[in-house]
């Protein structure tokens, strides 16, 4: 069997205890702010920042570092569409076949179902 070959961290830092407590608390506000999104807006979003996004994402660790993960930016009306259609079809199909009925009653207190129009704005 061969030896594991693993990188060392070169760019690890230790913070101090003190620093440790006030990025943590910090960070936890920051993520308490979250929230799932319904809402979607129009305006664009500049292509820069986009990028960056991406960018943020693909450095997230994966097992074996296999990154096994793919980003599509989808600006094309027509392919929104597309996929609006598809996504639509699964979710009716979870709607009124895979769903429990608790499950689609709870659901309709957040106001979603199976339309999905924020698929072609967002």
């Amino acid at each position: 069997m061969t030896e594991a070959k693993f990188s060392s961290f070169t760019n690890y830092y230790e913070y101090s205890p003190e620093e440790m407590k006030k990025r943590s608390a910090e960070f936890y506000a920051e993520m308490k702010r979250r929230r799932s999104g319904r809402q979607f807006s129009e305006r664009p979003v500049p292509r820069e920042i986009i990028e960056d996004c991406l960018r943020t994402a693909a450095t997230a660790p994966s097992g074996a570092n296999l990154q096994p993960w793919s980003f599509i930016v989808v600006t094309d009306p027509a392919v929104k569409q597309q996929i609006r259609k598809e996504a639509e079809k699964t979710e009716r199909e979870f709607y009124h076949k895979s769903a429990t009925r608790k499950w689609v009653e709870d659901l309709k207190t957040l106001g979603t179902n199976e339309n999905k129009p924020f698929l072609e704005i967002a």
